[in-house]
């Protein structure tokens, strides 16, 4: 008898078969003595992967008692936890106890261990927490569970996002000291009259990295043409400001990488279009072209010549930068359009600077107003 016939001599009795040849009533469980079949053949395997040094293979064991991997894993679970396979009525007994296998809440016990669990290590897997919650509380809770508890049991979703990375030497008493003299400093002054500054590297890269999805029936990776613009660099020197008499945004786009003397002329152009005027703060980092080579005396110039202040942020602290919140906003509005609505839209030439350009412009008093916000509420801002 072939796979096809058993099949379908199955169907007619109301049965399916597993990919594995056997037969199972869709919505009822094995009954106990296959339970001890699977559980033997699991003791048998382990026992002879642990003399070879291997791992045991479900999927071996799940073929030779011809079940799904699934009921093979529930098994090992159960000998895990229990040391020993649970009858059906046992399990029909103990349905309503929250604890044990397939326990449907975690109580307030359980809750705690799992947030202190995530405080001491954010980048715990899943199964880490499946096995400790149960040697700390003795409850049996699946991985979707934990899963859907940090997931959806909060104001905001706790899943897996990129961590801030903070170098060690942020902490340094010298670089603290200095952060607290920045921020006393920027206290003494009018906020719309401080204004931010910093550069953005562009890769026509960032326009064209979005997903697809893999074909489910050839498991092929469509390939999608790219314009030339592809691997284009562009710099973008910007400056925001939450004064209303200027535009929020000034900014240049230039080709390739930028370098002291395109930022010197950047300035002059700021300063030429009354985006910078007498008694402003200009906020800048201290990286190597703002402070080095042509620009050695830019802030000695700017002071005596235009009345306008520069102010160094402090070693390791972009994010008392607004206009950082800017570039982030630029990067996630580049990756909202397909790449067809890319092209019809901009062309294939330049198509990131155009791009940009664009949703730069689209920036308002009020977003970067919420930048500042963010950057400063309770340090600065009320």
């Amino acid at each position: 008898m072939d796979d096809s016939e058993r099949a379908q001599f199955a169907a007619e009795l109301g049965a399916s078969v597993n990919k594995n040849g056997g037969i199972y009533a869709r919505g009822v469980s094995y009954g106990y003595a296959k339970k001890l079949e699977v559980a033997a053949e699991i003791k048998f395997v382990e026992a002879l992967a642990s003399r070879e040094g291997k791992d045991p293979s479900l999927n071996a064991i799940a073929k030779r008692c011809r079940v799904g991997w699934h009921f093979v894993k529930k098994i090992q679970d159960e000998l895990y936890f229990y040391g020993r396979v649970r009858r059906p009525s046992e399990i029909l007994e103990n349905k309503d106890i929250l604890r044990g296998a397939g326990a449907r809440t975690l109580d307030s016990l359980d809750r705690f261990v799992l947030l202190q669990l995530l405080r001491e290590q954010p980048g715990r897997s899943l199964t880490s927490y499946h096995k400790l919650l149960f040697d700390y509380t003795g409850t049996v809770a699946s991985k979707k569970t934990i899963s859907r508890f940090f997931r959806e049991a909060f104001p905001h979703r706790g899943g897996f996002v990129k961590p801030n990375l903070v170098p060690y030497d942020k902490f340094r008493p010298e670089n603290k000291t200095r952060a607290y003299e920045f921020l006393y400093m920027l206290s003494h002054f009018a906020p719309e009259r401080v204004k931010f500054g910093d550069e953005k590297s562009l890769k026509g890269q960032e326009l064209y990295s979005k997903k697809v999805r893999r074909d489910p029936e050839t498991g092929d990776v469509p390939v999608v043409a790219t314009p030339s613009d592809f691997r284009n660099t562009y710099s973008i020197t910007g400056f925001c400001s939450i004064d209303q008499r200027t535009n929020p945004i000034f900014y240049r786009i230039h080709k390739d990488n930028n370098n002291s003397l395109e930022f010197r002329n950047d300035i002059e152009d700021a300063l030429r279009e009354g985006f910078l005027v007498a008694g402003d703060v200009l906020v800048l980092d201290n990286v190597a072209y703002h402070t080095g080579k042509c620009n050695k005396t830019l802030a000695d110039w700017l002071w005596e010549s235009y009345g306008i202040f520069v102010l160094l942020l402090p070693p390791r602290c972009p994010e008392w930068n607004p206009i950082e919140l800017a570039w982030n906003t630029l990067v996630q509005r580049l990756g909202a359009d397909s790449y067809e609505e890319m092209e019809e839209k901009y062309g294939t030439t330049d198509t990131s600077a155009k791009a940009a350009k664009e949703e730069l412009d689209r920036m308002d008093h009020a977003l970067i107003w919420k930048f500042y916000m963010k950057c400063f509420k309770g340090e600065l801002i009320d």
